[in-house]
């Protein structure tokens, strides 16, 4: 295997993602709520497959790019496919309609240039999937509003740790053990840290929202 942890690592969370899809959409109370949450687990299970096939296989450089450019667009993806079970089931109308239009229309600006792009630079696609998911700073009052605090706080954790996770992809820190452990696997692990957080917000909170 090319790079095994981190391989491993997203192998494994893709395997839990399919089970915790299943578990939101029975969670959730009406068929727009499940196609939503179904729209999150798919982003869930695209970014962990497609992140552990482009880390794991010992790709010729061509297909490596394109894996490359593939991974980085997945990013894109989950981060919109994270909001959009809070835009359709806990803020719907004007609010859902506006966050939905925003942060879609950015990931797929992002992932469209990603697409033409020779390769894909990792501190661009930071910037903009970092910028879209804290749009939802905006989005603070009418979700307290509506799910409370507490759903407010894990979300922010969520994006805290991804935040984190992101800025050591950037600086390229800490350097643990090169090429067996260090900032990259460190990395793998907060992403599957912050969508786990994610998830359970979604679980607890947002799911069954539409039944209230």
């Amino acid at each position: 295997m090319e790079n095994p942890v981190r391989g491993f690592l997203h192998g494994s969370a893709a395997i839990a993602s399919i089970a915790g899809t299943i578990l939101l959409i029975v969670r959730a109370h009406s068929l727009s709520g499940r196609l939503a949450v179904s729209v999150f687990g798919l982003s869930l299970i695209a970014l962990f497959t497609t992140s552990s096939l482009y880390h794991a296989v010992p790709w010729r450089p061509a297909w490596k790019a394109r894996m490359q450019r593939l991974d980085h667009s997945m990013i894109l993806l989950l981060v919109a496919g994270s909001f959009t079970p809070i835009a359709v089931i806990v803020l719907g109308g004007p609010w859902g309609i506006a966050t939905m239009a925003v942060v879609w229309g950015l990931a797929v600006f992002g992932m469209g240039r990603l697409a033409l792009a020779k390769n894909a630079k990792t501190g661009t696609s930071i910037a903009l999937s970092t910028t879209i998911g804290w749009l939802g700073l905006f989005l603070i009052v009418p979700l307290a509003q509506r799910v409370g605090m507490g759903a407010v706080l894990g979300i922010a954790a969520g994006g805290l740790v991804y935040t984190i996770g992101m800025v050591m992809m950037v600086t390229q820190r800490p350097r643990l053990w090169p090429r067996v452990f260090s900032y990259h696997e460190v990395f793998h692990i907060l992403v599957i840290v912050a969508s786990a957080t994610h998830w359970m917000v979604t679980y607890r909170w947002v799911a069954p929202y539409a039944a209230a």
